[in-house]
């Protein structure tokens, strides 16, 4: 444990340090920055397309920077016969593949963290829609304000205390960053408190849900100063925010309380009103399963680079993922017909030997505004941790036998 440990630690140092890296993540934040701006143009709905290009942005981030680091610190070492000083030691293979592949991880997680943070402030920022609506000058004082400093401090740091510049402000914006986010989820862009409910006014609440209904903890009825819980009497429907949006089974628990049309309304419009104001949670989620995508495609970089360089692992990296979004496209509606191979079409024996990325990518689902269950993000992490450990098998029987002396 204590040599995977080393070997883990070096790698993510290694790569953090390389410049290309810093740069990949100062450009990927520099356009988060920009995105707003830059996809007002659209004719249907601008925040979507922000939405999508951020989500995408992520991903790619990830493509680069895995086949990068996974090159960088394992077939250059082989190449350059620095490798050798680990395997001359008693130290397994296996231990070395595996410590490489899991800081390899943890630097594409400091990114994709980093990213994250960007893409949240962009989103909260949103698209200005029209030229009435101002801009979020919390967004702006702990975003860009903020990043421009951390460069200025990092620039000052390598001239004064010869400090590297692109590994001082990575790690800058990790503490920085974090700080960030939690002042923009306390305060609003009007810069009070977030009160984190959704609300949605009952003129008359319906006789059948006056008395003391049971709503499931789905939602609490506030009734105004001076009023009680009773027939006719005014109050709010409250949806607490931490307890994200309203699902269709609960939605469909609230409607069946009354047959009130009024009810219904209301109830329905808090159900849009909380997927609507709420959507930044699916879009976490969403974003979270990304990594489960990135941890494939790093485990596919790592076993290549056992034995080609770069650009033969790139390629290999894009082609999976090429292959993995559209599987289900070209596959999977010939799986149940077409020439038959030992009682099974050529589909059936093709789709499963695919990583399917199209699990981890869910902009689809997002702009029918569907929710994403836990369940689901836990089923999803472990399809992606089986194909992990089979890349990182295959990566293991290539290494075994490759020559680096």
């Amino acid at each position: 444990m204590r040599q995977f440990y080393a070997v883990s630690k070096n790698t993510f140092l290694q790569t953090v340090r390389q410049p290309l890296y810093g740069i990949v993540v100062l450009v990927v934040m520099g356009g988060m920055a920009l995105s707003p701006s830059l996809t007002g143009w659209t004719l249907d709905d601008d925040d979507k397309m922000l939405r999508d290009v951020g989500l995408s942005t992520l991903l790619v981030q990830g493509l680069f920077l895995a086949c990068f680091a996974a090159s960088a610190v394992l077939n250059t070492e082989i190449e350059d016969k620095t490798l050798l000083t680990s395997v001359a030691k008693p130290v397994q293979r296996l231990t070395i593949l595996t410590g490489k592949f899991a800081g390899v991880m943890l630097a594409l997680l400091t990114a994709h963290y980093i990213a994250g943070i960007a893409f949240f402030m962009a989103m909260r920022h949103g698209v200005l829609q029209s030229s009435s609506q101002s801009s979020d000058m919390t967004v702006l004082i702990f975003g860009p304000f903020l990043l421009l400093l951390i460069v200025i401090i990092s620039a000052v740091g390598n001239y004064v205390r010869g400090w590297r510049f692109l590994p001082t402000m990575i790690m800058l914006c990790l503490p920085v960053g974090t700080f960030s986010t939690l002042v923009l989820l306390t305060i609003d862009r009007d810069w009070h408190v977030q009160d984190y409910e959704v609300t949605q006014t009952m003129d008359d609440l319906p006789e059948e849900v006056a008395g003391e209904v049971d709503f499931a903890g789905i939602i609490e009825f506030r009734p105004l100063e001076g009023y009680g819980r009773v027939e006719g009497h005014r109050g709010h429907l409250v949806r607490k925010t931490w307890q994200g949006p309203i699902n269709d089974d609960d939605r469909q628990y609230l409607l069946d309380l009354s047959s009130d049309e009024r009810w219904q309304k209301d109830v329905d419009f808090l159900a849009k009103s909380c997927r609507t104001e709420l959507a930044g949670i699916e879009i976490f989620k969403a974003g979270i399963l990304i990594l489960g995508a990135l941890a494939i495609l790093s485990s596919i970089a790592v076993a290549v680079s056992t034995r080609f360089g770069m650009i033969v692992t790139f390629l290999a990296c894009l082609f999976a993922m090429g292959a993995g979004l559209t599987s289900d496209f070209y596959f999977l509606p010939y799986t149940e017909a077409g020439s038959e191979i030992a009682g099974k079409t050529w589909a059936d024996i093709v789709y499963p030997l695919v990583p399917n990325f199209q699990m981890f990518w869910l902009v689809d689902a997002l702009s029918e505004d569907r929710l994403i269950p836990m369940s689901y993000i836990a089923s999803a992490f472990g399809y992606a941790g089986l194909w992990v450990l089979g890349f990182l098998a295959l990566g293991a029987a290539m290494f075994e036998t490759r020559e680096v002396g």
